[in-house]
């Protein structure tokens, strides 16, 4: 099972993400760090365990309020400071031109369905690099992006993100019901589950359901995971 931690940021600090609504994230309150600092919360995660990937949402980038930079420069900043790290970034990406500036930093791009036009945008971004991520993006209302994408895996990436924002932050548990069946529609696909993760409990029935990683947040700053739990499930 790949543990990825995941860290929100807006107005240039690490905030609390609850449920996709967007417009309610404030500072993250971690107990692992009183800093609200990308760098020194990076560093802060790493003392947990040594993972190998972070996943960063840049809120004000996938936001796209004109008045609200990116983290464009911060991110590089970190990924010069943290070299070792694979980084994957959700820049709200909806063309191969905003694309391009993240790939020359050497990001992982994660293309959402949410900020995807149609599954013709979606193919000119995936051929500028085989790198880029897909994430299936579902909130209150059901899933958001070309339907394409949702009814045929002949589109997906190798793996690809399950994204319930409704369960991120809500202490609620994880999606198990869509995990498994998309699972079951297509074994062999690999899935990243995003949203909704409290404990080690709940990675294990996620593994059970079929998932080959996971994207953790709330669960770490709370200390719900231990160092000991990440190296019993990495084995």
């Amino acid at each position: 099972m790949h543990i990825i931690p995941v860290i929100d940021l807006m107005h240039g600090q690490v905030v609390q993400a609850i449920q996709g609504q967007r417009q309610h994230y404030s500072a993250i309150q971690s107990q692992l760090t009183d800093s609200h600092a990308l760098l020194d919360v990076v560093a802060a995660i790493l003392q947990v365990y040594a993972f190998d990937c972070l996943y960063i949402a840049d809120l004000n980038a996938i936001t796209g309020q004109h008045e609200m930079p990116n983290h464009l420069s911060l991110i590089k900043q970190a990924m010069a400071s943290f070299p070792a790290l694979t980084w994957w970034v959700d820049a709200g990406l909806n063309s191969a031109e905003t694309l391009k500036p993240w790939l020359d930093a050497g990001v992982t791009p994660i293309l959402a369905s949410e900020t995807l036009a149609d599954l013709q945008t979606y193919q000119s971004m995936r051929k500028l690099t085989a790198r880029s991520i897909l994430s299936l993006d579902f909130f209150q209302d059901g899933f958001h992006g070309p339907a394409e994408l949702l009814t045929s895996n002949t589109h997906w990436s190798q793996p690809t993100i399950l994204m319930s924002l409704p369960k991120v932050g809500a202490n609620q548990g994880p999606d198990l019901e869509k995990i498994t069946s998309l699972k079951q529609q297509y074994p062999t696909q690999p899935l990243y589950a995003a949203g909704g993760v409290r404990n080690m409990a709940d990675i294990t029935m996620l593994a059970q359901a079929g998932a080959q990683g996971v994207l953790i947040a709330s669960a770490l700053h709370q200390k719900k995971i231990s160092t000991e739990d990440l190296m019993t499930v990495r084995q």
